[in-house]
């Protein structure tokens, strides 16, 4: 795999359009609490699909508002590295960057000197990894959402551009979701919603921002400031993707691109401070601006998602399911071979695969001459996609797992239930209720609906942001009405 040269332009020209209409003391100060005591928050997990559901907004609203609360209250007393001074933001940006590229380099030359992979010790290994970090990438640029709302305020024209280009300006082939899902499907990864909820905590975050701008403001531009799309680990990771034959062209495919997404949350954070009416109220902006930039460090981050994989576990979540028949195999071959013994009425999975083990069920080679492989095959067990890769891999080392079978923990194997996900009718969901007599307003709202991080991969999301980014390079009021109303229900 080549290496990714890494380049950003934070252009910091003079913006006299982005004028604030409203007293900037409210925006400041809308969210100053107490960081103690802090709220009780709804799980991740949880309030991540609460997010996802159609329902009563306003009640999902207050869950991500008091989540949000306990989260920037847990990182209200960590250090930060972002500088204070505004001034300093695109020089310590480029070094940023320039560090990256020389760590990445390092990491290639030691690649090349015969070192190990970093990250991945097996191809399950980097399975599990883009299974981990899907409830994040599964609502890329979330956090950006909110801002379609606010279509006719030029201050945030760039926010919605960035969000329109995360949907991919509504052409499926650059849809952020529509391509991880396909990423997931090719590599048998799409079952991963039942996932602890440690990994669901940056996709939460991300949700529950895009659902309120007007009250987290300071807190999304910090947000912005601390994404980086082309961070050392995420290079490391695709590098070592490309190596077990994962294609990483999904997390190389901006890496080349200037981050507009930091410099336009530059943009719109200088005529917020100049707003301030004095060094207090700055002071306090900043501070929120850091809390959300400090956002960014919470849950697991890439080497730790790469650290939480144990394929034994791996392995025994696997076979669980097959438990049963596998012991009822194993004690009819025990008895045509003549084996008796005293066992329990069910053996515990750990010893039943000791026992297996034990009996030459599980000698590496070929994955069709296992054993094991052609019990589960015959009984129409063999695991798919994802699942299966740990089982070849876990077979390839065999010799050394085998042994450690009776000191695995499987009371550890019991994964929350994967959520039962309503199936929309986008249509009849967003669009009833619009007709010709319908105002801007009603129209509007419509589309924006159809772009939210629930449905924006889909027929209608994906026409829905091609619609709205017609709207935004027409400029026009009056056009956003009726070309929009028109152009949903296929009349043009």
């Amino acid at each position: 795999m080549k290496e990714i040269t890494l380049g950003r332009n934070f252009g910091l020209g003079p913006v006299p359009s982005l004028m604030f209409k409203r007293d900037v003391s409210s925006i400041i100060f809308k969210r100053n609490k107490p960081p103690l005591p802090l709220p009780i928050s709804t799980p991740a997990r949880d309030l991540y699909y609460a997010l996802a559901r159609p329902g009563d907004i306003e009640d999902s609203r207050n869950l991500a508002r008091t989540f949000l609360d306990a989260r920037l209250g847990e990182v209200a007393s960590r250090e930060s590295d972002l500088p204070q001074d505004i001034e300093k933001l695109p020089s310590w940006l480029e070094q940023r960057c320039a560090q990256v590229r020389c760590d990445y380099r390092a990491y290639l030359a030691d690649r090349h000197d015969g070192q190990k992979p970093r990250y991945f010790t097996c191809k399950s290994h980097a399975l599990h990894f883009l299974q981990s970090i899907a409830p994040s990438r599964m609502v890329e640029g979330a956090w950006l959402y909110g801002f379609l709302r606010h279509w006719r305020e030029a201050r945030f024209a760039p926010l919605c551009r960035i969000y329109l280009k995360n949907l991919g300006d509504g052409d499926e082939c650059f849809n952020q979701v529509r391509l991880y899902q396909k990423l997931l499907d090719h590599n048998g990864c799409a079952d991963w919603r039942n996932l602890d909820d440690k990994y669901y905590i940056q996709g939460a975050i991300r949700l529950a921002l895009g659902h309120d701008v007007d009250q987290y403001l300071p807190e999304i531009i910090g947000f912005n400031l601390g994404y980086e799309q082309a961070s050392l680990p995420m290079l490391i990771a695709a590098y070592e993707l490309s190596e077990l034959e994962v294609q990483p062209h999904y997390f190389t495919l901006h890496a080349t691109e200037d981050d507009a997404c930091i410099a336009s949350a530059i943009k719109l954070l200088q005529p917020l401070l100049a707003a301030a009416n004095n060094d207090a109220e700055k002071q306090a902006l900043l501070q929120r601006v850091n809390n959300g930039y400090k956002l960014h460090r919470l849950g697991l981050d890439i080497p730790g998602i790469v650290a939480a994989f144990d394929l034994q576990q791996a392995f025994l979540a696997v076979m669980q399911p097959c438990a049963a028949y596998l012991e009822r195999v194993y004690r009819i071959d025990c008895m045509e071979r003549g084996i008796r013994g005293r066992w329990p009425d069910s053996l515990p999975l750990a010893s039943l695969l000791q026992r297996l083990c034990n009996q030459g069920w599980m000698q590496p080679g070929e994955e069709g001459q296992t054993r094991l492989w052609q019990v589960l095959e015959r009984g129409h067990l063999l695991p798919q996609g994802y699942q299966q890769q740990v089982l070849v891999d876990w077979l390839g080392y065999s010799q050394e797992y085998g042994k450690r079978l009776r000191y695995a923990d499987a009371s550890v194997l019991n994964y929350p239930a994967a959520p039962a996900m309503e199936n929309i009718e986008i249509r009849q969901t967003h669009l009833d209720g619009v007709d010709e007599a319908s105002g801007q307003t009603e129209i509007m709202e419509c589309m924006i609906r159809l772009m939210s991080p629930l449905v924006h991969h889909t027929q209608e999301g994906l026409k829905a942001a091609r619609v709205y980014k017609s709207i935004l390079d027409k400029g026009s009021e009056l056009y956003s009405q009726h070309y929009a109303f028109f152009l949903m229900r296929d009349q043009i």
